[in-house]
C-alpha cells in the first residue's frame, strides 16, 4: 500500500507529539513505557514501528481497551498510577478527570 506524503507527515507529527508528551529524548537509555490507550489496535503496530525508528531503545507496553475501560482503570489507579502515558482517550474521559475530586 502506498503512503502519501501527507500521510507520512501526519504520522511523523503524531510520533513527535507522542514522544514530546512523554518528554523523551533520543539519547535515553533502554526503557519500557506502559501506555494506556483507546487507539484502535490495528493502528498501534504502525505507531510503535514509527516511534521505534526514532527511539529504538524504548519498548512500548500497550494496554489497549475502550475509552470507558481506560478511564475506569485510570480513576481506580489515581493514588497509584501504573501508566507512564495515556494516549487517545475520548474528550468525555478528560471531562470525567477534570470533575473528579482529588
Amino acid at each position: 500500500m502506498k503512503t502519501s506524503f501527507l500521510s507520512k507527515l501526519a504520522v511523523s507529527a503524531s510520533v513527535a507529539a507522542f514522544a514530546g508528551a512523554m518528554g523523551i529524548s533520543a539519547a535515553q537509555a533502554a526503557t519500557e513505557l506502559t501506555v494506556y490507550t483507546a487507539v484502535e489496535a490495528e493502528d498501534l503496530k504502525f505507531y510503535a514501528r514509527e516511534f521505534n525508528k526514532v527511539y529504538p531503545d524504548i519498548k512500548i507496553k500497550w494496554v489497549r481497551d475502550s475509552t470507558g475501560i481506560v478511564t475506569a482503570k485510570l480513576m481506580a489507579e489515581k493514588d497509584n498510577p501504573q501508566a507512564d502515558v495515556v494516549w487517545g482517550p475520548a474528550a468525555t474521559s478528560l471531562i470525567c478527570f477534570s470533575r473528579q475530586k482529588a
